[in-house]
């Protein structure tokens, strides 16, 4: 009985290698990130526990710092073969590590004032929710020719 509901069927080899090719570059992507992610958590906690600074400044200073070095990661070893200059590249990677940021200090405004979550767990939320995001305009978006 055909209910008229369809669901896409891979039908090549080619379908399946792509998929895979996605999933290889989300995984990359994710190991390159953890260099920048480090370094974002590393700003944070000296910035808070050291320096006293705000946890809302100092997630900023750490995101900035993991963003730059996010860039040149992604750049030099995930999306080498992109036929995008670097300056356009850099410059369409930053309008998304800005939306990212938005998403991030607003993510953790709500974790940490609003419902007064650690600020490390806060961080944690907010940098899967970003992670993700930026991952797919990035692929999509910022190193396609």
């Amino acid at each position: 009985m055909r209910t008229g509901l369809r669901f896409p069927l891979i039908t090549n080899s080619s379908e399946i290698m792509s998929g895979t090719r996605h999933l290889n570059q989300l995984f990359t992507y994710g190991a390159l990130g953890l260099v920048g992610t480090a370094s974002h958590y590393l700003v944070l906690y000296l910035l808070v526990e050291i320096a006293g600074l705000a946890i809302l400044i100092s997630s900023s200073a750490g995101f900035v710092t993991g963003a730059i070095i996010n860039h040149e990661l992604n750049r030099r070893f995930l999306f080498h073969r992109t036929q995008r200059s670097y300056g356009g590249s850099a410059v369409r990677f930053f309008l998304v590590a800005a939306a990212g940021f938005i998403v991030n200090l607003s993510v953790m405004y709500v974790l940490t004032i609003v419902f007064s979550t650690y600020y490390l767990v806060a961080q944690v939320a907010a940098t899967g929710l970003v992670f993700l995001a930026t991952f797919l305009v990035n692929k999509l978006w910022t190193f396609q020719a």
